[in-house]
C-alpha cells in the first residue's frame, strides 16, 4: 500500500482490500490504513506495504498498541472490529453493509468499479445489454454495443426510430421517457456487479484447477497416505471448495437466463423484482468469492507453479494457511424465488 491516503483503482476494484479512507475514521493515522483478508480469511489492519518493508499488519483488537484511542475516537475501534468481520470489501457488498450498519455510502465515489476494471469487464456485459438493445431496437444493432450507446441515442433526438422504441420501452416500464436515463444507469450498475463477479469467478478457475491437482498429489503421496488427519482434511476443503464454487457459477448462470426472458415481457415490476433479488445475494456471492480468491492467490503466491515445493511443503501450507477459516465460506442457498423465467427452468433441467 502507498503511503498516501488516496484509494487506488486496485484496492477500490478488490473482493479482499478496503481502505480505510472511504469510512468514517477519527483517528487520522488510520485513514491511511487499509482492512484486508489475509489467508486465513481474517480481517487485519494493514498499516503499510511494499516490496521492500513488507506487509505491517495488525490484528484490530490490537490497534491500542499502535495508535492513542480516547472517546473521541474510540468508536473506531468497534467499527475496525465490525468491518473486519464482513464476508467481502467488494465495492457491492459494502454497499449493502456499510447501509446495513447505518453508515452512509451515498456520496462514496469510492463505492463503485474503476474506469479501467469497468472496461475489463465489458465483455461481461454484452449478455445482460444484448436483450436490453433487442427490445428498443428489435434486433441487435450493430453501432450499439452498451447502455452508453443507448444513452447517446437518447440524447439525440433525431435518431426518430430510437426515440420510438425508447418511448415503447418507456412504457413498457411504466416509467416517463425522461426517466429512461436513471432506469438506464440503475440497469447498468445492477448488471455489472453480476459481471464483475464472473469476471473474477473466471480469473479463479486456472488457480482452482492447479489446486485441485495439488490436493489430488498430496493424496496419493506414499509419504502422506498413512496421515489420516490430512486426508480428512483434503477430503474437507474437496467439500467446500468445489461446490462453493459451483453455487457461484449456478446462480450466476440462473441469473442470465431469467434477465433474458425478462426483456421477453418487460416492465419496471419485473425489472424492480430481478435487481431486488440480485442486490439480496451480492453479499453472499462477495463472500464466497472473496474467500475462494484469497485462498486460492495465497496458494497460487506460495507455489507458483507445479514443480514449486514438493508435496509435504504443499500440505504443511495446507493445513497452516488454507484450512483456516474455511468454516467462514457459508453456502449461498440460491433460491428461485419470483419470476418464472422459462430460462431458468431450462437450465435447472
Amino acid at each position: 500500500m502507498a503511503e498516501s491516503s488516496v484509494t487506488s483503482d486496485q484496492d477500490k476494484d478488490s473482493l479482499h482490500i478496503l481502505p480505510l479512507d472511504v469510512v468514517p475514521l477519527q483517528t487520522p493515522g488510520l485513514t491511511k490504513a487499509r482492512l484486508i483478508k489475509n489467508s486465513r480469511l481474517e480481517g487485519m489492519v494493514e498499516l503499510f506495504s511494499g516490496k521492500e518493508t513488507g506487509s505491517g499488519q495488525v490484528q484490530p483488537d490490537e490497534l491500542e498498541r499502535v495508535f492513542h484511542f480516547d472517546d473521541n475516537n474510540r468508536s473506531d475501534l468497534d467499527l475496525i472490529r465490525t468491518l473486519g468481520e464482513l464476508p467481502s470489501f467488494d465495492v457491492y457488498s459494502l454497499r449493502i453493509e456499510l447501509r446495513r450498519l447505518g453508515i452512509p455510502v451515498d456520496n462514496f465515489e469510492h463505492l463503485r468499479l474503476s474506469e479501467s476494471k469497468t472496461n475489463q469487464v465489458a465483455a461481461y456485459m454484452n449478455v445482460f445489454t444484448r436483450p436490453l438493445v433487442q427490445s428498443v431496437y428489435g434486433s441487435d444493432k450493430g453501432e450499439v454495443q452498451s447502455l452508453n450507446d443507448i444513452l447517446k441515442l437518447f440524447a439525440d433526438p433525431d435518431v426518430e426510430a430510437a426515440r420510438r422504441n425508447l418511448t415503447k420501452l418507456a412504457k413498457s416500464l411504466g416509467i416517463g421517457l425522461s426517466s429512461i436515463p436513471a432506469f438506464l444507469a440503475d440497469y447498468g450498475d445492477v448488471y455489472l456487479s453480476l459481471a464483475y463477479y464472473q469476471h473474477c469467478l473466471d480469473q479463479n478457475k486456472p488457480k482452482m484447477k492447479e489446486f485441485e491437482s495439488a490436493l489430488a498429489e498430496i493424496r496419493k503421496d506414499q509419504h502422506l497416505k498413512a496421515n489420516g488427519n490430512l486426508q480428512r482434511m483434503c477430503k474437507l476443503l474437496e467439500k467446500k471448495l468445489n461446490p462453493t464454487n459451483d453455487e457461484v457459477t449456478n446462480i450466476l448462470d440462473m441469473f442470465r437466463a431469467r434477465t433474458e426472458d425478462m426483456w421477453e415481457n418487460p416492465s419496471g415490476v419485473n425489472f424492480r423484482e430481478m435487481q431486488d433479488m440480485i442486490t439480496g445475494y451480492q453479499s453472499r456471492i462477495g463472500g464466497a468469492l472473496c474467500a475462494l480468491t484469497v485462498k486460492m492467490n495465497a496458494w497460487a503466491s506460495k507455489f507458483p507453479s507445479r514443480s514449486s515445493g514438493n508435496p509435504s511443503r504443499r500440505a504443511d501450507f495446507v493445513l497452516s494457511d488454507i484450512l483456516p477459516g474455511i468454516e467462514m465460506i457459508e453456502e449461498i442457498k440460491y433460491s428461485d424465488r419470483g419470476l418464472q423465467s422459462s430460462g431458468a427452468k431450462r437450465l435447472a433441467s
